[in-house]
């Protein structure tokens, strides 16, 4: 369950109304047509320089340009940093009260930080087989501050060791 920001831009003479999800980092997770349907010029319109790719230009274009506040009303609706949601999307269920206690000590940044780190620290722990720490403690030792190495994609290969490997394989056979 990402944390998303939510942007409905209603056209305000056009029958349209779009939707722009945005991850926590400001990059576009999803685009959709809530309302109407896009003509040939709509289309070209806005899948052209004006498309909003990043959370960046809603903010300071969208909302901002005249030429686009008169034919759009924008309505934003932040991502849940509640310590509910954290509870529910850390999902290690043992000391809530001192999870909670921990969670309201932090500010909106580090908040954010920690809605951020954790699907990274999930990976981690799955390739690593270590035990989940308990939310409080993730939060009091600044684990979401972490940088969790990534899994390695692809294996060093070495054509010469394949064919000695095989030949050794060979010889016991």
């Amino acid at each position: 369950m990402e944390q998303l920001t939510t942007y409905h831009a209603k056209g305000k003479e056009i029958g349209l109304v779009f939707l722009f999800k945005y991850d926590l980092n400001g990059n576009l997770k999803l685009f959709e047509i809530s309302e109407g349907e896009l003509n040939v010029k709509q289309i070209k319109w806005l899948f052209s320089d004006n498309f909003p790719a990043t959370e960046m230009i809603v903010k300071t274009v969208w909302m901002k340009d005249e030429k686009y506040t008169k034919v759009f009303e924008i309505i934003v609706s932040p991502a849940d940093l509640s310590f509910n949601t954290g509870w529910i999307i850390y999902d290690h269920k043992l000391s809530k009260q001192d999870a909670e206690k921990s969670f309201k000590k932090m500010n909106e940044a580090e908040r954010i930080k920690f809605f951020i780190s954790l699907p990274g620290y999930e990976r981690y722990l799955k390739r690593s087989g270590i035990a989940k720490a308990h939310m409080s403690t993730y939060i009091n030792k600044r684990y979401y501050d972490n940088e969790y190495p990534e899994e390695i994609k692809t294996k060093n290969f070495n054509p010469m060791i394949q064919d000695l490997a095989r030949q050794k394989n060979n010889r016991r056979q």
